[in-house]
C-alpha cells in the first residue's frame, strides 16, 4: 500500500473486478466516506476498468472498511 502523499490530495482504491469495486463502494456509503466511482486510469491498471476515488486524508479509514471484506482490492494507491 502506497504511503506517499499524493501530488492531487486524492487516492484509489484498485480492484481485480466490477464486482469488488461495487462491493467496496456499499461499504464506504455506510462508512460515510466522500468518494467517487471513476474509470481506473491506465497508467495504473487494467485489470477491472473502475476504482474508486477518495480524499487522501481518509486513507486509514478507507483502508479500515475494506479490510474485512473479500472485495479483491488490489491496492490502495496515491494519485
Amino acid at each position: 500500500m502506497s504511503s506517499c502523499k499524493p501530488r492531487s490530495g486524492f487516492g484509489v482504491v484498485l480492484f481485480r473486478s466490477v464486482h469488488g469495486a461495487l462491493g467496496a463502494e456499499k461499504l464506504l456509503i455506510g462508512g460515510g466516506v466522500a468518494h467517487k466511482l471513476i474509470p481506473v486510469p491506465r497508467h495504473l491498471s487494467s485489470s477491472c476498468g473502475f476504482c474508486l476515488r477518495f480524499n487522501w486524508g481518509d486513507k486509514e479509514l478507507v483502508e479500515g472498511l475494506l479490510s474485512g471484506g473479500k472485495l479483491e482490492v488490489e491496492g490502495v494507491l496515491a494519485l
